[in-house]
């Protein structure tokens, strides 16, 4: 019986990491880094900058997504956590690096000229065959990159189709009442609070909560006005708010 592309890759990936086993590999094959990286996200259930462990042994660690992809291809004894366990791949781990690099290809075809230094690295690192060792804490973040990436894009084109006549609501430290659907959300380590953004009656609002809710959510909301400002993605009237309270629709 002929073996999956899936089953395939992964007896490959096996096969190669059997051999050095006290020495760590000088580079790594792309497609191996990025699956393991995509398996990093799948058992995290998002992007984790730092190691947590518990005090509970029933509470297994969870690793860094750039350990645990680091650690993955990691063979120098001694140099592994004893609670560290080899993340098993997935079929749809692998379908997730065909996404990423077909998504990363974009970027090329539409020119690098706009992008950022730090979007030019992650497309360069996905264009190689293969990637160094210490470069692993790069490709942890790929899948991440390309999920918030997607949701931007998206994000953008909502706004710049949906909100583009977007008004400002009242003035200086007025009170605004209404309905919002949350569109975005982003986690402020400085803060350690979410920056959301909004739509109410179709004016776009922006505004700091301490409590995590979905994108899509429908929420009634209460808060001061602070600033008018311009949505950082498009153009469109933005306003800021601040003292927020949220409530159940």
């Amino acid at each position: 019986m002929a073996l999956s592309k899936f089953k395939q890759d992964e007896i490959a990936f096996e096969l190669a990491h059997e051999t050095k086993r006290n020495v760590a590999p000088e580079t790594v094959s792309i497609q191996d880094a990025l699956a393991v990286a995509c398996a990093a996200l799948r058992i995290n259930g998002a992007y984790l900058k730092d190691t947590r462990r518990f005090s509970c042994k029933e509470n297994l660690t969870q690793f860094a997504n750039k350990e645990l992809v680091k650690f993955a291809f990691e063979q120098r004894p001694g140099m592994l956590p004893m609670d560290f366990v080899r993340p098993v791949l997935t079929e749809e781990d692998y379908a997730q690096v065909a996404e990423i690099q077909k998504w990363m290809k974009r970027y090329v075809m539409l020119g690098l000229g706009d992008l950022d230094d730090f979007k030019k690295d992650m497309i360069a690192t996905v264009s190689q065959d293969t990637v160094k060792f210490s470069h692993l804490g790069r490709v942890a973040y790929i899948p991440e990159f390309v999920r918030r990436d997607k949701h931007e894009s998206g994000l953008k084109k909502e706004i710049r189709v949906e909100y583009r006549d977007s008004k400002h609501l009242g003035s200086d430290k007025d009170m605004v009442e209404g309905v919002v659907k949350i569109l975005d959300k982003r986690f402020s380590r400085e803060w350690e609070s979410y920056n959301y953004t909004a739509v109410m009656d179709g004016n776009l609002v922006s505004f700091m909560n301490k409590h995590e809710h979905d994108v899509g959510a429908m929420k009634r909301i209460k808060g001061k006005v602070k600033a008018q400002t311009q949505n950082k993605l498009f153009s469109a009237n933005e306003t800021r708010l601040n003292y927020v309270k949220l409530y159940k629709v």
